[in-house]
């Protein structure tokens, strides 16, 4: 029987996510030139879309900066090529490394890199069933509420007095609030380490958030994420050799 490692690294798994990101990647462009096609019609010019174009892809490359980071530590986990495709179509690294430490646990790994080592390729199969439901929840419940629940946020802000509070950010702070209650604990109370690393993070993010509000850094605001991601990791060697 195949294990999980075998399978991770086999070329059919690769192949077949080669063939997924080739069929996104058309998918996008095609769409792409709907949309440029559209505009033109509604009298903007090459060059406008241009200015568009170029300032969108400069404001794309600087978040995925974060992402890069998170796939060579979710590589660890999960290998390369399930890494690459889930953090390049639909996944989360928190969402990844939560339910890939989870099943470890589970199964009596004492790490998910522990597990990624010695499962087996059933197992293996869980976690990409386990991570490929999970995540696709919350379309499944979109495709009959989504355009409704959208509508009704956009009634409800535009009745709200301008003066009191705006729905829309009473809605997505919740939202993120409770993304915390589910992870943080977790993060805390799971391993030593990986607490000191998540607060390490937070402390350089708070640190550079103040820097950013000064006119001059304002620059900074991009790169919060990548460079909390990578003090944070850097940390986890030091910490490390501590504990």
């Amino acid at each position: 029987m195949a294990t999980m490692k075998q399978i991770a690294t086999s070329p059919l798994l690769l192949a077949g996510v080669i063939i997924g990101l080739l069929y996104i990647t058309l998918f996008s462009l095609a769409y792409f030139k709907k949309a440029y096609d559209r505009c033109l019609q509604f009298g903007m010019t090459k060059e406008e879309l241009k200015s568009v174009i170029k300032s969108s892809a400069i404001f794309s490359i600087v978040p995925s900066l974060s992402i890069v980071i998170g796939l060579f530590t979710l590589i660890a986990v999960l290998g390369t090529t399930w890494s690459w495709w889930r953090l390049s179509v639909i996944g989360s690294l928190s969402y990844e490394t939560m339910i890939s430490s989870s099943i470890a646990s589970i199964m009596n790994y004492s790490s998910a890199a522990d597990m990624m080592a010695n499962a087996s390729g059933q197992e293996f199969g869980v976690i990409m069933i386990l991570m490929s439901i999970g995540m696709l929840a919350g379309f499944f419940i979109l495709i009959p509420l989504g355009r409704k629940l959208c509508t009704s946020v956009d009634q409800t802000s535009n009745d709200v007095n301008d003066t009191s509070k705006d729905w829309n950010s009473v809605l997505s702070g919740t939202f993120m609030l409770t993304m915390l209650a589910v992870y943080i604990p977790i993060i805390l109370i799971g391993d030593t380490i990986q607490a000191l690393v998540m607060i390490t993070g937070l402390i350089i993010a708070i640190a550079l958030g103040v820097l950013a509000a000064k006119p001059k850094l304002r620059w900074l605001n991009e790169f919060i994420m990548a460079f909390s991601m990578i003090g944070g990791m850097v940390s986890a060697l030091l910490w490390t050799k501590i504990f």
